[in-house]
């Protein structure tokens, strides 16, 4: 008994290692790039996407979500994370807001992940979703080639 308490407590950072935080949106329906187009909408542009073009991050903010005009003088900045889920459609969406804090040595380092910040940005990305999907004209975005 002792034996399969003492591997289950050495596994168990392991198992949690996987998992996932922040908010997420599931089943989207919209393709990739309308689902960029969208997100750009609702987060403006972004300071970097990855080069799969499936992670965009926002520009830095305060806590109050005021854009950071000059990243050299704060103490604490937080930005989004938008990270598009699956290999086809419907994808799944993930909204995180990330805080970063500056050490002693005045490099910034990751601090937590608001989930209570993030909900309120999912939701609003979510209507911004379904809007476009109710724009959105099937026939002339219809392409046979």
């Amino acid at each position: 008994m002792k034996a399969i308490l003492w591997a289950l407590f050495f596994t168990a950072p392991f198992l949690f290692a996987g998992c996932r935080t922040g908010v997420i949106l599931k089943d989207t329906p919209l393709g990739i790039s309308e689902t960029r187009r969208t997100v750009v909408t609702v987060f403006g542009e972004p300071r970097s996407v990855s080069p799969n073009g499936r992670e965009l991050y926002s520009k830095y903010y305060d806590k109050k979500g005021v854009p950071i005009e000059r990243v050299e003088l704060v103490k604490e900045r937080f930005y989004t994370l938008v990270t598009i889920l699956g290999d086809r459609r419907p994808y799944d969406i993930q909204v995180e807001v990330i805080q970063e804090e500056r050490d002693d040595d005045g490099i910034f380092q990751v601090s937590d992940r608001d989930e209570a910040k993030a909900a309120p940005l999912a939701e609003k990305l979510k209507k911004a979703l379904h809007q476009s999907l109710d724009s959105r004209n099937i026939i002339d975005d219809f392409r046979s080639f």
